[in-house]
């Protein structure tokens, strides 16, 4: 297993497991499934591999993506030479998840996140299993913190 920064032709396959994040995290959450819109979806895989602020690593078995990590970059609004950085979307397919791949994919957005002066690393969850990713990031050194969620009505 490698971790890298997604290539171009890898384009097809990384929107398939985008769309089994979607599928995964919406027998939790039914209106993920419903917003999803295919359009929407390359486009944002296509900014995060050109933006700098973003970036897209694949977790690749062979020449195969099995999983991904994706994020950003920010500046803290106190001081705008301190950066922070926030992993947005983390994937695995099923078949390969533990903590090794998990990892593996940290690590790697670690790297990129230091190459880009962050010195915090924060990550969030969409809700597929809350309790499950809490743990997996401690269980790395990520400190519990607050990211909470509330709809707004029409």
């Amino acid at each position: 297993m490698i971790a890298r920064s997604m290539a171009a032709h890898e384009i097809d396959v990384t929107y398939n497991l985008f769309r089994q994040y979607c599928l995964e995290a919406a027998e939790v959450k039914p209106e993920l499934d419903e917003q999803w819109d295919k359009t929407s979806v390359i486009e944002t895989i296509r900014e995060r591999n050109i933006h700098p602020e973003y970036v897209w690593i694949n977790l690749l078995e062979g020449s195969r993506p099995v999983g991904f990590i994706s994020g950003s970059i920010t500046q803290c609004p106190w001081n705008n030479e301190i950066y922070y950085a926030h992993i947005e979307l983390i994937y695995v397919l099923e078949s390969h998840r533990n903590i090794n791949n998990f990892k593996m994919l940290t690590d790697e957005f670690e790297q990129w996140a230091r190459g880009m002066e962050a010195t915090v690393i924060s990550a969030g969850d969409i809700g597929i299993d809350t309790q499950r990713t809490t743990k997996l990031y401690e269980s790395i050194g990520f400190e519990a913190g607050c990211f909470l969620t509330k709809e707004l009505a029409e």
